[in-house]
């Protein structure tokens, strides 16, 4: 496999791995410590690959000592190497579970899962196929993987050099560890001949192979070497576990003098370069100032839309952080701003919380062409765009007694803030576009489908100098697509 295919192929099984881990996120009893305190079954305060391969069995996951050890990059797993590998990427819901008590034992169901997430982990690490080579990596940096993109011309989401990155990361430290991949490559590619010796060693060979195989095993003595041991066949469980402990604790112990050479090395050229990054640091805040200028006073289309995206970004933001807030529920907050109980909120009521002029909070009802919000408009306001938040405020009880208390008896002073702060930002009149049908077939250049999907969208921005991921750009088309088909047509467009 080449070595671009490689890392896409990384970036494939890093997409589903995280999908898994925030399906785990789900379950109430879910807490990493207590997961890591059931594989650690012992208390000895770190976990093996014999350890796992226990967890996974009583669970019915079944996998060999062999499959379970390709994902320790080291002998022992200890809890922060753990966190790493079970924690999601997103910083809300890593917060959101260290709120959690960890106190709290986990349920049958969810240790199930976990076993399953770890089960699933290792079928797509034990399938995946070395490259042929590691040479034209430089450093492991990110600058380092976009370049070998560039020199192919292939085009390739931040997200994705994200997910090769967390793959690879065994540290954690934001690059990758060239000295433990090349070890890793040599794992699977062990993995793949032992695989292929099995495949072609078949029930249908003869038995004379098969003692030439056992007479293979006795070692011949050779001119000017040293004798050599007897390969010792009986061998218990537990001394072939040490034996492999301490030839993996030698290979530690030899690449880590290596590490701290190349690590030199990559030292003085990072000191080298230290002028010229202090200069592509300053390029970078004067054209953050420049964009932060052109968003104040938008005039080219790709500005306007630059503009109502980071919009729309900070407005999901809120919408998530305000999901994560555990006593927050919608119908409690219906209830509160429903002032006159007459089973609708409006713009008076939105005002008086916002504490502004009347009818500067219309905008928010235009959405629905009503000048009154039902509940189920007032759902579609609050409700973040991601699933496992949206999942998270949508199954959260409301309060008992709570449609006869105030709003500021129900939230605390936070959550309240982020309530208004929401509200501001929808109540915002939005610039207008003022699109044409050339600069709709200039962005609909890739599909040409009649429709701009969030590939067209990305495409035109990444011409224009901005990169935005999959997750970003839907924003935007989900703000202003009407039938909510997932792409905007030439009538949606036009109204923007």
């Amino acid at each position: 496999m080449e070595l671009l295919d490689f890392l896409m192929e990384c970036a494939k099984i890093e997409r589903t791995i995280e999908i898994s881990r925030q399906f785990l996120t789900k379950f109430p009893s879910f807490h990493p410590y207590q997961a890591f305190k059931q594989i650690d079954l012992h208390d000895e305060g770190y976990i093996t690959a014999q350890t796992m391969q226990v967890f996974l069995h009583r669970f019915g996951q079944l996998h060999t000592l062999k499959e379970c050890g390709i994902l320790f990059y080291k002998p022992e797993f200890k809890y922060v190497d753990f966190l790493r590998f079970l924690l999601p990427t997103n910083q809300l819901l890593r917060d959101y579970i260290s709120h959690s008590d960890q106190k709290t034992q986990q349920s049958n169901e969810c240790l199930k899962e976990i076993a399953k997430h770890i089960s699933l982990e290792i079928v797509l690490m034990n399938n995946l196929l070395p490259p042929k080579s590691l040479d034209e990596l430089a450093n492991g940096t990110r600058e380092d993987i976009e370049c070998l993109f560039k020199k192919e011309r292939l085009f390739v989401y931040q997200d994705e050099i994200d997910a090769i990155i967390k793959r690879l990361d065994f540290y954690g430290d934001g690059q990758i560890d060239l000295l433990l991949l090349k070890n890793w490559v040599l794992i699977l590619n062990q993995q793949i001949k032992s695989k292929n010796e099995k495949e072609s060693s078949s029930t249908f060979a003869t038995p004379k192979k098969k003692v030439q195989i056992q007479n293979a095993i006795k070692t011949t003595e050779r001119k000017g070497s040293t004798k050599k041991t007897p390969k010792v066949t009986n061998v218990s469980p537990k001394k072939r576990n040490l034996m492999e402990k301490q030839k993996s604790t030698k290979k530690v112990a030899s690449y880590e003098t290596q590490k701290q050479e190349i690590r030199g090395k990559i030292a003085q050229k990072k000191q080298e370069g230290e002028t010229e990054k202090k200069m592509i640091k300053e390029a970078q805040t004067n054209k953050k100032n420049v964009n932060n200028l052109s968003k104040i006073k938008p005039k080219s289309p790709y500005e306007i839309i630059e503009y109502l995206l980071d919009k729309e970004i900070k407005i999901e933001k809120v919408k998530q952080q305000l999901a994560l807030q555990k006593e927050f529920n919608t119908l409690d907050a219906f209830h509160a701003l429903d002032v006159y109980g007459k089973g609708s909120i409006g713009v008076e009521e939105i005002d008086t919380l916002l504490n502004q002029k009347s009818g500067q909070s219309v905008h928010i009802f235009s959405r629905f062409n009503s000048n009154q919000l039902t509940y189920h408009d007032f759902l579609n306001l609050l409700q973040p765009y991601s699933v496992n938040f949206a999942e998270i405020l949508n199954t959260r009880q409301p309060s008992i007694g709570g449609n006869q208390k105030k709003i500021s008896q129900l939230f605390s002073n936070q959550t309240i803030k982020l309530l208004i702060e929401l509200l501001t930002l929808l109540q915002q009149i939005p610039v207008k576009l003022n699109a044409d049908i050339q600069l709709f077939t200039k962005i609909d250049s890739i599909t040409r489908d009649n429709f701009i999907g969030v590939s067209d969208l990305q495409q035109y921005l990444y011409e224009s100098g901005l990169r935005y991921t999959h997750h970003e750009a839907m924003l935007l088309i989900n703000a202003y697509d009407k039938d909510k088909d997932g792409r905007l047509s030439l009538q949606e467009f036009l109204d923007m």
